[in-house]
């Protein structure tokens, strides 16, 4: 499908609604990680401190993604994102007013911020098998892989400027107002009301669960986590390079290019690459790679531009696959708790590559951080490569009962 066929799907009764309120519910993910760093290290003055609560934020997001899932699965997607959409905006409501000396409540918050964090992509991807005929839906986890990047480029910005206007503090309460009300929003949508629907896989009452977690999804959350190591070892390598190059201040517009060339790719290429199958993995990894590995050619901010731009632009199209293979490949009674096994891979590859990123910096500078980005990259490429088969039987196992029906 090209771009014209996006306007197809768009269409779908549903599925602008909630994309868009989705994509709200998602800011807090591009949001709080900045905004606790900012509140912590200007209140206590380090850094260090600040680091490991954000990190308590992320591992609680990792742990508790899978089991919400799991439970919407059971219970309802409708109950269980409302619940968790309150409990984290109150985490994050506490982390705001909580004096920052507390140590052991302030990580203890964040924690628990993060384990209630609602599953809202994971939930809202496992409902476009739903909404558009199968031939379409990989299109819509294209466009929705292109359009998160979007959250990348506006949460950050929404930090700063909330912190600027008012404090670290309001970008907290901010971003679980943002999380709160975009989760309520999504659940207002008919789709979210049942739980999943077992007829569809011809399971009979009483009959075992299926398991969400199969050989095929475990190559690709392992895929998924070894691309997020990398993209976060970038990252890290992109702040530390502008601040030596006596431009920190760019930093973030640079990140953002980044991100715009993730956006471009994904608008380009990300219907193409996800109707590519299991095969195309692989090269896409590969390709993100040599991008990231260019980098270290960079001689100053100016050109760095250019090659950020280029290296993003194999990133959504690389997610656009990626989600597609896990809807293809799991059950649609167990399909959020799919999704959310990824998601949590993905939020463990980020914290994963981040500290990476940041012993490299220091040790041998930010061209070390960009060569081992690429490097980890190549290693998604080769779980892609060698897991290829695995996925590609489970995505023709899981097409024959609905070419039967």
């Amino acid at each position: 499908m090209t771009r014209a066929g996006y306007s197809v799907v768009l269409r779908a009764p549903g599925v602008r609604f909630l994309l868009a309120t989705s994509l709200v519910a998602r800011l807090p993910v591009a949001m709080v990680n900045l905004a606790i760093i900012l509140r912590v290290a200007h209140g206590s003055g380090s850094y260090g401190r600040a680091g490991v609560v954000a990190a308590s934020f992320v591992l609680g997001t990792a742990v508790g993604s899978p089991a919400l899932g799991r439970l919407a699965d059971t219970l309802g997607r409708r109950p269980v994102l409302v619940a968790a959409g309150v409990g984290s905006a109150a985490g994050l409501v506490g982390l705001a007013l909580i004096p920052v000396r507390d140590s052991l409540p302030l990580f203890l918050l964040a924690a628990g911020a993060g384990l209630s964090l609602p599953p809202v992509a994971p939930a809202v991807r496992s409902l476009w098998r739903h909404l558009v005929p199968a031939e379409q839906t990989s299109s819509l986890y294209a466009i929705d892989a292109t359009l998160q990047e979007v959250t990348f480029m506006a949460g950050p910005a929404l930090v700063a400027l909330s912190s600027t206007l008012a404090s670290p503090a309001a970008a907290l309460v901010l971003s679980g107002f943002f999380g709160l009300v975009g989760t309520l929003a999504v659940t207002s949508h008919p789709a979210t009301a049942g739980r999943s629907d077992r007829h569809r896989e011809g399971a009979l009452p009483g009959a075992s669960r299926p398991r969400a977690r199969t050989p095929a999804l475990n190559v690709l959350s392992l895929t998924a986590g070894f691309f997020l190591t990398a993209i976060g070892a970038v990252e890290v390598a992109v702040v530390a390079f502008a601040g030596r190059h006596h431009d920190a201040h760019q930093a973030g517009l640079l990140l953002v290019v980044w991100s715009a060339g993730s956006l471009v790719g994904g608008l380009l290429l990300g219907s193409r690459v996800a109707h590519a199958g299991a095969s195309a993995v692989a090269p896409l990894m590969a390709t993100a790679a040599a991008g990231f590995a260019l980098l270290v050619a960079a001689p100053g901010v100016g050109v760095l531009y250019a090659l950020l731009f280029l290296a993003g632009s194999a990133i959504s199209p690389g997610f656009s696959l990626l989600y597609d293979l896990v809807g293809r490949t799991s059950a649609a009674s167990v399909s959020v708790e799919a999704f959310s096994w990824v998601a949590s891979a993905i939020q463990l590859g980020a914290s994963a590559g981040a500290a990476l990123g940041g012993m490299l910096v220091d040790a041998a500078g930010p061209s070390a951080s960009f060569a081992v980005g690429g490097g980890i990259a190549l290693v998604a490429s080769a779980v892609a490569l060698l897991g290829g088969r695995v996925v590609a039987r489970a995505a023709v196992a899981s097409a024959l009962p609905a070419l039967a029906d």
